[in-house]
C-alpha cells in the first residue's frame, strides 16, 4: 500500500484512473448541458422565420378551426363502424380537445373520522388535498412527475407533428415546459403507434438519446384517454398513411 502511495507521488494517477476522470466529466457535462436544454423554452410561432436560428427550436402549432372540423365526430362514427376516413389536422385537434373537456369528478369519499373515546367530540373526515385546494380557490396539486396538457396536431408533409404543454414536478417544484415529436407510425402487435423521429422536451434533442425519447412517447400515449369504441375500431386499421395534408386510416 505504502509503495502504491509513492509511485502515485512519483508518477501521478494511473491511465485507467485519467480515463475514468474524463468519463464522469463528459458524462456530468452532458447531463449539465440537457438539463440547460431542458430549461430553454422553445419558440411558439405561426409560421417560419425567413433567417431561423440554428440555436432556437421553433414550434408551430396545427390548426383548431372550428369550421373545417365540423365533420370529425362524424368521421370517429365512421371510424368506429369500420368504414376508412380521411382526417384533417383540425379534425384531430377538436378531437384533442373534446377529449380534454373535463369532465364533473365524482365525490371522492374522504378518510373516515376516527371513534371518539366517551366524552369527546366526534373528528370529521378527512378530506382529499385536491378537494381541499379547490376550497380555499387553490390548484389541485400536480400528480406524477410528468403532467402533459392537450396534444396539437400538425401534417407537415409525410409526418405528424404532436407538440403540447406539459408540467415538469419534482416534490411539489414544478416547470411549465413544451413536449414537439414528429414523426410517422408503424404497427405494434394489433395496433399502430406513434413512432417519433424527432423528439423535444423544452429545447432538448431527446432523439438523440432513443431510449429517453421512447420513454417520454410512451408515457404521453398512456396518459391520452380513448373510449373503449374507439381503442377496438384502431385495432381493425390495416394502414396509416399521410399525404397530402390528411391522416388516412384505412379499414378492411
Amino acid at each position: 500500500m505504502a509503495d502504491k502511495k509513492i509511485a502515485k507521488a512519483l508518477y501521478g494517477p494511473s491511465v485507467t484512473e485519467v480515463a475514468l476522470g474524463a468519463v464522469l466529466g463528459l458524462i456530468c457535462g452532458v447531463l449539465v448541458a440537457c438539463l440547460y436544454l431542458v430549461f430553454k423554452p422553445v419558440v411558439q410561432l405561426k409560421e417560419l422565420p425567413k433567417e431561423p436560428s440554428r440555436s432556437v427550436v421553433y414550434y408551430i402549432p396545427g390548426s383548431e378551426s372550428s369550421t373545417k372540423s365540423k365533420g370529425w365526430q362524424a368521421k370517429q362514427k365512421q371510424l368506429i363502424d369500420g368504414t376508412s376516413v380521411a382526417l384533417i389536422e383540425d379534425d384531430l385537434n377538436a378531437w384533442a380537445a373534446s377529449v380534454a373537456a373535463p369532465a364533473k369528478p365524482a365525490p371522492a369519499p374522504g378518510k373516515p373520522g376516527t371513534k371518539p373515546k366517551p366524552g369527546e367530540k366526534p373528528k370529521p373526515a378527512e378530506k382529499p388535498k385536491a378537494e381541499e385546494a379547490k376550497e380555499e380557490g387553490k390548484p389541485p396539486p400536480p400528480e406524477g412527475y410528468f403532467i402533459p396538457g392537450t396534444p396539437n396536431f400538425k401534417i407537415i408533409g409525410d409526418k405528424l407533428q404532436v407538440g403540447m404543454k406539459c408540467t415538469l414536478n419534482w416534490y411539489g417544484l414544478t416547470y411549465d415546459t413544451t413536449v414537439v415529436a414528429t414523426g410517422g407510425f408503424k404497427r405494434s402487435g394489433d395496433v399502430f403507434e406513434f413512432s417519433a423521429d424527432k423528439v423535444y422536451l423544452g429545447s432538448c434533442p431527446l432523439h438523440l438519446i432513443p431510449a429517453v425519447s421512447g420513454l417520454l412517447v410512451s408515457t404521453v400515449a398512456s396518459k391520452q384517454k380513448l373510449s373503449d369504441e374507439l381503442r377496438i375500431a384502431l385495432t381493425k386499421v390495416t394502414s396509416i398513411t399521410i399525404e397530402g395534408g390528411t391522416l388516412k386510416l384505412a379499414v378492411q
